[in-house]
């Protein structure tokens, strides 16, 4: 089995050491949020209903999506558009990776809500299941002279 750039990173087998894992959350205010969505639906030749975004709305139950008020300015109609927590997230990694926020392709990525806030969580979780009971000291010591 090949050992991925991620886990590479994360551990040192040359030490003996077990690999660590990472945790980060990816916060996407409202106007993140909504340029990422925009950049997402353009990129699929879907774009937003001409107008003037007049709401966005975050809802975390019973799933998470978000809706998106756009107002005609021509007719005044209200055209609302909800995104599932399946197109957010593929919304939410293309802007990171527009942006540059490296994402590491095999982490697990999830989404939560804070507040009016949407969240990218992104684990990479350690490969090996190994337990260290003891460390050698020898290998750990300082060399004195």
């Amino acid at each position: 089995m090949t050992a991925s750039k991620e886990q590479t990173w994360y551990s040192n087998p040359d030490l003996g050491l077990p690999a660590l894992s990472e945790v980060r959350t990816i916060t996407f205010p409202k106007d993140a949020l909504v340029a990422a969505i925009k950049f997402l639906a353009t990129a699929a030749s879907q774009p937003l209903p001409p107008g003037r975004l007049e709401s966005c709305t975050v809802r975390a139950e019973p799933d998470i999506a978000v809706t998106l008020g756009i107002r005609d300015d021509s007719t005044g109609e209200l055209h609302e558009r909800e995104f599932t927590a399946e197109k957010l997230g593929a919304a939410m990694i293309a802007y990171c990776r527009q942006v540059g926020v490296p994402l590491p392709r095999t982490a697990e990525k999830s989404l939560s809500v804070s507040g009016d806030n949407l969240m990218l969580c992104v684990q990479v979780r350690a490969q090996s299941t190994k337990l260290l009971h003891h460390l050698d000291a020898q290998r750990f010591a300082a060399k004195r002279k």
